[in-house]
């Protein structure tokens, strides 16, 4: 005889944030993203397409996760071009956010939505800053210097930002000001950067004086490190896996080349369709992410999934 479960099923659990280790075809809702999820079975990693930037630019910023990320700043040209448009993702569509209190681009930024730190950049000589709180941006304390091409990981409330163009020093943010550190053993710039303010790892990049752009460098919040080099030089992929652990995480390492690495060694994964530099990028683990925008101001976002990830799970009405 049919009973209640045979007849309607079981009820989709109601969780605040994804649970730690979830079976492979499990399927939750995620009340604090308002997006229904589930535990991929994907056995690797991968990119593909997700909702479009509502204008094109280049030269973003990017900060939080998927499907809560967040993308700051930019511009379609020079600096008479560059905006304080912002925008949110919840997985599927960019919405506007607050503007921020000045224009910029190729600033850092780090945090989740809510917490989120924009410093710096393009067209911004002494450094102007910004914080959110998840509706409105306030101005805090300008860096003093310009802060172009700078990255950083952390949050508003304690952030570490270093591989400016123009300073090879790293910098601390405690919530009200900031503290100069020691310089970078190797200076780039176009770097990624991912994890806290006292464990940040900067990823690649250019060399504004000279030496490779491969390198793995770590700040444990008193010194710099060297780590193994990644496989691959040049420029970096914007903000990579911010907030992620620095002994796990994805790295867009040149265009279209992604790379993880698991704590000892890096890893090849899958491309990105559209090859392009200085987009918004963001993840908070090595199994998620994305990237928006990038080179010739196009509006494409791609979405990261590692392997075995939780996605989320889009639903038709027809």
């Amino acid at each position: 005889m049919a009973n209640y479960k045979n007849i309607h099923g079981l009820n989709i659990p109601i969780r605040a944030s994804d649970p730690s280790n979830p079976v492979q075809g499990e399927i939750w809702y995620n009340s604090t993203s308002s997006s229904l999820k589930g535990q991929s079975v994907t056995t690797s990693a991968a990119w593909s397409s997700g909702g479009n930037l509502p204008v094109g630019r280049s030269a973003l910023s990017g900060s939080g996760s998927t499907p809560a990320g967040f993308a700051m700043g930019g511009g379609t040209g020079p600096v008479a071009s560059y905006v304080s448009a912002t925008n949110t993702y919840n997985g599927t569509a960019w919405t506007a956010g607050g503007a921020m209190t000045h224009t910029a681009a190729y600033a850092a930024a780090c945090g989740t939505i809510p917490t989120t730190i924009y410093a710096g950049g393009d067209g911004n000589g002494p450094g102007a800053s910004n914080i959110y709180d998840g509706t409105a941006w306030t101005s805090i304390v300008a860096l003093g210097f310009n802060g172009y091409q700078l990255k950083g990981a952390g949050d508003k409330a304690n952030a570490f930002m270093a591989q400016g163009y123009y300073s090879a020093a790293g910098r601390t943010w405690d919530g009200s000001s900031w503290t100069t550190k020691s310089n970078v053993p190797q200076h780039n710039y176009s770097t990624s950067a991912v994890g806290t303010y006292n464990d940040a790892s900067f990823l690649g990049g250019l060399a504004v004086s000279s030496g490779p752009g491969n390198v793995h460098l770590n700040w444990d919040g008193t010194s710099w490190n060297t780590r193994t080099v990644m496989p691959v030089s040049g420029g970096s992929q914007g903000q990579s896996s911010n907030g992620a652990p620095t002994s796990s995480f994805w790295v867009q390492a040149t265009a279209p080349t992604t790379l993880n690495w698991d704590g000892s060694s890096w890893t090849t994964l899958g491309n990105l369709s559209t090859a392009r530099s200085g987009g918004a990028s963001s993840g908070s683990s090595s199994a998620e992410g994305f990237i928006a925008g990038g080179t010739g101001n196009t509006n494409i976002t791609e979405e990261f999934i590692g392997a075995g990830a939780a996605t989320t799970v889009t639903i038709s009405s027809s």
